[in-house]
């Protein structure tokens, strides 16, 4: 299989629409499929001074859990761009919402976290994801803590 069409398949696959495959590999020791993966965008809104800047200062890689695919664990290798703004003289790099804050962990892999746990226990769902238990237990109650605190959707009078 043509390597860009693979990856533009591992893209549809992966499913976050912010972010774009550019390289895979398995790693068969540890089983499993490593996914590095960039931001479409190419500019970053400060939020300082809600400014746009497309001046990228510095390039961070960070390894996220996500859903298993196939059956194998997946690890997102996640290219994050620090960006500088002109404007306030400040550096930042944008926040994505499919990557959970304060966790190594898309938002998606702790919601069916919690929705395993909610019908047996935070060790069984970690076992599955095949995370360790504590980090499983820590990524858990910080997500329901964030829901908590997040407003209730579809309030009507």
């Amino acid at each position: 299989m043509d390597t860009d069409v693979e990856l533009a398949t591992l893209t549809s696959l992966l499913d976050l629409d912010v972010f774009e495959v550019v390289e895979a590999s398995w790693e068969r020791r540890e089983k499993v499929r490593r996914l590095t993966v960039v931001p479409k965008i190419i500019v970053g809104l400060c939020p300082h001074c809600h400014e746009v800047s497309d001046r990228r200062h510095v390039c961070h890689d960070r390894v996220i859990a996500d859903l298993p695919m196939g059956g194998q664990r997946v690890e997102l290798v996640v290219r994050l761009w620090q960006f500088h703004c002109p404007a306030c003289d400040k550096f930042f790099t944008p926040h994505f919402a499919a990557l959970a804050e304060g966790a190594h962990a898309t938002e998606r892999l702790l919601e069916r976290l919690a929705e395993l746990a909610s019908h047996s226990d935070v060790a069984t769902a970690a076992g599955f994801f095949g995370i360790p238990e504590k980090t499983a237990e820590g990524w858990y109650y910080q997500y329901l803590e964030r829901k908590q605190k997040e407003p209730a959707a579809n309030l009507q009078p």
